[in-house]
């Protein structure tokens, strides 16, 4: 590989670079799954819920390690319980509702989300594997002063406003246009792709993870 190839190809690792290489990932694979009829809205809001798991928990094993001494590291983990339980109220609704309420009837879109629920969605899974090595590398290696885990921090608002926005958009336009298959669920991709884009060029306060 050419030296000036090979150095842009390594920058997609840096850790300045994180969100924008994401993003490319991002929207490369769901333009894919798109095509191939693979992703609902249950995808995308899954996918952002996962995103925030992922770096909710590398960042509790990084601060976790830390940590010095007993009573120390106990009252981290009571600290880090209410960022988990949140995600976790997170996810019971958003399966809940997007993954089987909101397609009740259509059989076809809940055997897709179910798949995209237990990791038999490719253009899924691919995603979250590529996020996860890039944040578990881009974490470690930056050193990040000043990091904490918050209960609510700006990445749960992506998330908050992406539930709303997918109901109001499934319950509302989708009916609408009369469509009742995998593509109706297309139709919401792109509202939710912009949302992530924007959050992602919004610099985040200095505190806050990458």
């Amino acid at each position: 590989m050419p030296d000036p190839l090979k150095q842009y190809a390594l920058s997609f690792m840096e850790p300045r670079n994180f969100q924008g290489s994401q993003t490319l990932i991002l929207l490369l694979f769901t333009f894919l799954g798109v095509a191939g009829g693979q992703v609902t809205v249950f995808y995308m809001v899954y996918l952002f819920w996962f995103q925030e798991l992922i770096r909710t928990f590398v960042d509790f094993v990084y601060l976790f390690q830390k940590k010095k001494g007993v009573r120390e590291k106990v009252e981290f983990m009571k600290i880090a319980f209410g960022s988990f339980f949140i995600l976790f109220i997170y996810v019971v609704f958003i399966i809940l509702l997007f993954g089987v309420l909101l397609n009740w009837g259509n059989r076809e879109l809940t055997t897709t989300n179910m798949q995209i629920l237990f990791f038999h969605n490719w253009y899924f899974n691919a995603n979250m594997f590529l996020f996860l090595t890039g944040y578990m590398y881009v974490r470690f290696k930056e050193k990040t002063q000043g990091l904490q885990l918050l209960i609510f921090n700006r990445r749960h608002l992506i998330l908050h406003i992406s539930i709303i926005m997918g109901a109001l958009l499934q319950l509302a336009v989708v009916p609408q246009f009369r469509i009742n298959n995998l593509w109706a669920s297309a139709l919401v991709v792109l509202p939710f792709l912009f949302l992530k884009t924007l959050f992602d060029k919004t610099p985040p306060s200095p505190s806050v993870t990458p």
